[in-house]
Parts: C-alpha cells; sequence; structure tokens
C-alpha cells in the first residue's frame, strides 16, 4: 500500500461512521466491474432463493462436513 493510501485509510478511519458509510458506498460505486452473465445471474438468484427460504425456515441447512463428504463422494474422490 502507499504512504498516500495509508495517510487516506488513517484519516478516513476517523471519520463518523454516517461519512464512512457514505465513502464506502461512493468508492464501492467507483469500481467498474464486468456485467454478470446469465448464467452468474441465475446463480445469484438462485442463491438468494435458497437463502430466503432458509431465512424463512422453508428449508434446512446441512452441515459442511457432511457436503463436502457428500461432494467427495459424487466426485470420486
Amino acid at each position: 500500500m502507499s504512504k498516500a493510501l495509508l495517510k487516506i485509510e488513517r484519516e478516513a478511519a476517523r471519520l463518523p461512521v454516517k461519512d464512512r458509510e457514505v465513502l464506502a458506498e461512493r468508492l464501492m460505486q467507483s469500481v467498474t466491474r464486468e456485467p454478470l452473465t446469465q448464467i452468474e445471474e441465475a446463480w445469484v438468484k438462485e442463491a438468494e432463493r435458497r437463502f430466503s427460504a432458509w431465512r424463512r425456515g422453508a428449508r434446512t441447512g446441512v452441515q459442511v462436513a457432511r457436503a463436502f463428504k457428500q461432494i467427495r463422494k459424487d466426485l470420486g474422490w
């Protein structure tokens, strides 16, 4: 990290929380990103749908160890 960036970071850390939130949002908006592909958009929607179902209690989660065990089995590892 450059000295200038470190100085800006220290100064920004002293701002009130609301000002830091605004600054963070503006910085994030300034970063240009490639648009999502149709497949990526579909996965985002699917993840949001699953998360929403889990929050409503309509679906239960799976322990990570169990999930990875099943993945290894499915892949023949």
